[in-house]
């Protein structure tokens, strides 16, 4: 299925949730059984009947590390990878078939194509009628200072700005230009992410942040990424490990640290967009 298409390897980061990535595994070989896949293991390490499972898998490579940094892991396991596209899903993330033949389509109609992210269907979130409908009258108005190669139906796709604006709507159908992706589901040509650096390792905790980061840095070097809604995932954003083991408070703090860098990234002026999610979270905090 894959023979003469860009070589790729799939790269899962997974900290203290063992169960979970089992069950993801087996979900994704049930789709692409012959796909490389490399998990980057921190925190718990697997035993027993998944272990052995895993040991027979020719076609997975397992890299463990000490300390518990999202960043580092995907870094490691991105350097330390052959392919020419790898591909990064979240641990309690299943694609839906043709999710990787659409990643791959991307890279190989545009060869300058940096990166690309996909389709996310949160199957924890759902929004009110109320909500939905104010959304959709903000990212109108927005809409009207973005390039139609910028949006979708009206709608701008993963852009964040130079004032700290940070827009998402990655659960539409279509594709278009992005500077901001989203690491639950994105592709990544190995060649352009070593020569920028790769993500920067400085993101703590739950490491809010750090694809804007970097796709601003790639927008900085003058390279966009691509939205591609044909590469669909469910999300299943499990309310439980990984940096959710941490106090709401921890991970108030932590947000509040990585969102300081990714201002600094962007300028001062970025800290007047970034008060709308400084609110959000705070009374998220409050209210939990």
């Amino acid at each position: 299925m894959l023979q003469n298409r860009l070589s790729c390897e799939l790269i899962i980061p997974s900290y203290n949730r063992i169960s979970i990535l089992e069950s993801s595994l087996k979900n994704i070989r049930a789709v692409y059984p012959d796909l490389d896949i490399c998990i980057g293991l921190q925190g718990d390490r697997p035993t027993g009947k998944f272990l052995q499972h895993l040991m027979k898998d020719p076609h997975l490579r397992i890299i463990f590390k000490e300390l518990p940094s999202t960043t580092a892991t995907l870094n490691h396991c991105i350097s330390s990878s052959s392919a020419d596209i790898v591909l990064l899903l979240d641990d309690d993330a299943i694609p839906n078939p043709g999710w990787l033949e659409a990643h791959l389509t991307s890279f190989e109609r545009d060869p300058n194509l940096a990166y690309s992210c996909g389709r996310e269907i949160r199957t924890s979130k759902s929004k009110s009628i109320l909500s939905k409908s104010l959304r959709m009258l903000i990212h109108r108005i927005l809409g009207i200072f973005f390039s139609p190669d910028k949006k979708i139906r009206g709608y701008v796709v993963g852009w964040i700005c130079r004032n700290g604006l940070m827009l998402g709507n990655f659960d539409l159908p279509g594709k278009c230009l992005i500077n901001s992706p989203r690491g639950c589901n994105m592709g990544i040509r190995r060649e352009n992410f070593t020569g920028t650096g790769g993500f920067n390792e400085d993101f703590r905790g739950n490491a809010w942040g750090f694809e804007a980061e970097f796709g601003w840095r790639m927008a900085e070097s003058g390279k966009l990424g691509q939205y591609n809604g044909d590469a669909v995932v469910q999300h299943l954003e499990v309310p439980m490990g990984g940096s959710r083991e941490k106090s709401r408070q921890k991970w108030f703090d932590d947000f509040l640290f990585n969102n300081k860098i990714l201002i600094n990234r962007l300028g001062k002026i970025a800290w007047i967009g970034s008060l709308p999610r400084i609110i959000k979270f705070s009374i998220r905090k409050t209210l939990s």
